[in-house]
């Protein structure tokens, strides 16, 4: 058909793309969820106050989540046939450097794959998108998220990474409460005051939390991530999270990590798995799930460089490597795990498939990064660590936010910097923080400068240091892309907008009365955008985000089901416990348990003895 006869969608305010439920569409309800009541009553949640709880405690989840197709994205997204579609007339932010980057251009796409990137592209066969007033650009890329932990957003927006109960921190409320079920004896650590006898999430409470996590992501332009899950308490765990993963058709690395280990009594547990196995572990799930190098979901593995289990003889590298999985590990101020590693032949010198998250504190020195340019220390900041990561070719994912708010330590971006490192970006737990991308990089880059910039004054530098370069916008976007990218060994595919590359591109409306006019590309994306600038999304060619609107998701019967696994879990800690009873936190509410609704999570016991500030407006 003639290019002037074939349909142009209209950029975003031309028109509302309704969500309305359909039965067309429906997700059947999964294998893996049980079927009768759960036994689990609200009352304890009703008498805590607790808004909408549930009405039908014994409702699962898995439900009417899909919404049909609006009919103005049939000719896009239609009947499953290999789609062209242009995008006409948008700045073009390729990320490449051979390429450059278009003031204003088109891109064809040839089902999941970039055609060709140039200004007015004749085609006769293609969808026409109009781009004018937007950035059309990669779609972003973060590297790390604990994406189980959705159902439990902002539960401890106050606390710190570690602090024993009674104290609400990470480490308490999320890890021993909400996931693990259960509180250690702070006198013997090998016993519990308080243990329910499994963790309270069930199966399809990890779905869904998983579920809504992509599609939220999907919708902040973040196309590609990893879940850092850490939530196989059983296999049947472990399947929940990885279907969530599929089913949102985002493109995703899966780093099983391990759960819950209550094998002793007799509830099946198989993390990590053993080396040429596929009954059980990463052997299973490789098996199984993840066949195919050319898929949307690909493995990757949290175990570590030490040995993957009692009584092996291979490190959990050697185990990942084995089943072509990436690497995934977390590491907050342990430089010694880094020399270990490397001195381990096991582990090999190319460790390209491996990324470190967070890297916090590895300083070979006890010195302060905020001000080590003190008369106490006029001297560089050196670490053998961060020699053994650049010169092993290894990735680096920094969770800016979640660092300094949880007390991490510095997030290490000027460490990656000195040593030649492009790190990636990541949002790590809702339980504290958004996973807005565009906070991501707004919080890296304004850290960076403060930190460098703090070391032009006489002041704060009296050892005389150089100022560190300065990031730039477009460096911090490249972190939220191509290092991500390359951190889950994907830079061939996405990352940047070439021919032949398959097609993850975001469209981000900028003509709008916060933004507007453009007068620097990546300035506005870093210093101006947010989420709600994110117009369309496209994951491998396919259109899965619209005008501002999910594609195909019924969001109410979602966010329903989200509040209903929020509740189940809720009610299953204020249920039977297999020994002892929860005690009382220092902030929550008691008798039944329920956090903190409308004061501090955490407030009580924040590890300081500084007196409490008296403010005056």
């Amino acid at each position: 058909m003639p290019e002037n006869q074939r349909r142009v969608y209209p950029p975003a305010g031309d028109g509302e793309v309704t969500q309305a439920s359909s039965e067309n569409g429906v997700i059947r309800r999964r294998d893996f969820i049980r079927t009768g009541a759960s036994g689990l009553a609200g009352a304890a949640l009703a008498a805590a106050g607790c808004n909408r709880i549930s009405e039908n405690q014994n409702a699962r989840p898995l439900g009417n989540f899909r919404s049909a197709t609006p009919a103005e994205l049939q000719g896009l997204v239609g009947d499953g046939r290999r789609r062209r579609i242009l995008l006409r007339g948008g700045v073009v932010l390729t990320l490449d450097a051979r390429l450059g980057d278009f003031e204003k251009a088109d891109i064809l796409i040839d089902g999941k794959t970039i055609a060709e990137i140039a200004p007015n592209i004749s085609t006769s066969d293609a969808e026409i998108v109009d781009c004018s007033g937007t950035i059309v650009m990669p779609g972003f890329v973060t590297t790390h998220h604990h994406m189980y932990e959705t159902l439990q957003r902002s539960m401890i927006p106050d606390g710190l990474l570690q602090g024993a109960w009674p104290q609400e921190s990470y480490n308490s409320v999320v890890q021993n409460i909400w996931t693990a079920g259960r509180i250690a004896d702070p006198q013997n650590p090998s016993s519990f005051v308080w243990d329910l006898g499994r963790s309270p999430y069930d199966p399809e409470d990890c779905y869904i939390s998983e579920l809504v996590a992509c599609l939220s992501e999907i919708s902040e332009g973040i196309t590609t991530g990893v879940d850092t899950s850490q939530s196989s308490h059983t296999p049947e765990h472990t399947d929940a999270m990885i279907k969530g993963l599929m089913d949102s058709g985002r493109r995703m690395v899966y780093a099983y990590t391990g759960g819950i280990d209550r094998s002793a009594q007799g509830i099946p547990y198989e993390f990590p798995g053993a080396m040429n196995d596929t009954s059980k572990g990463i052997g299973r799930i490789a098996k199984t799930y993840f066949s195919s190098k050319d898929q949307l979901v690909t493995l990757g593995f949290g175990g570590g460089p030490g040995v993957a289990a009692p009584g092996s003889d291979y490190t959990g590298w050697q185990l990942a490597r084995a089943f072509g999985g990436s690497l995934h590990n977390h590491n907050v101020g342990g430089a010694a795990v880094v020399i270990n590693a490397a001195a381990d032949p096991r582990n090999g010198t190319d460790w390209s498939d491996v990324t470190f998250i967070h890297c916090t504190r590895w300083q070979d020195q006890p010195i302060a990064q905020i001000s080590y340019g003190s008369h106490g220390y006029p001297k560089e900041n050196r670490s053998k660590a961060w020699e053994i990561w650049r010169d092993r070719g290894a990735h680096v994912s920094i969770a800016n936010l979640i660092e300094m708010q949880m007390r991490h330590g510095m997030p290490p971006f000027q460490e990656a910097l000195d040593h030649g490192i492009l790190p990636s970006l990541s949002p790590d737990v809702d339980t504290n923080m958004t996973t807005d991308p565009f906070s991501l990089m707004r919080g890296a880059f304004c850290l960076q400068r403060a930190l460098a910039n703090d070391l032009a004054f006489p002041e704060s530098n009296p050892g005389g240091l150089p100022v560190p370069q300065l990031l730039t916008s477009r460096q911090v976007i490249e972190m939220a892309t191509i290092a991500g990218a390359a951190s889950t060994r994907l830079l061939d595919k996405i990352g940047t907008l070439v021919p032949g590359k398959e097609a993850d591109i975001i469209v981000l409306d900028a003509r709008s009365i916060n933004t507007w006019p453009i007068n620097n590309v990546p300035g506005t994306i870093v210093t101006m955008l947010n989420p709600r600038h994110v117009r369309d999304v496209l994951i491998a060619g396919k259109v899965v985000f619209w005008k501002g609107k999910l594609v195909g998701w019924n969001v109410d019967a979602l966010l329903g089901q989200i509040e209903q696994a929020r509740d189940r879990v809720l009610a299953r800690i204020n249920g039977p416990a297999k020994a002892g009873s929860l005690p009382a936190g220092n902030n929550s509410m008691t008798n039944p348990y329920r956090p903190n609704f409308l004061g501090s999570c955490c407030e009580k016991g924040q590890n300081t003895s500084a007196p409490a500030y008296v403010l005056r407006p």
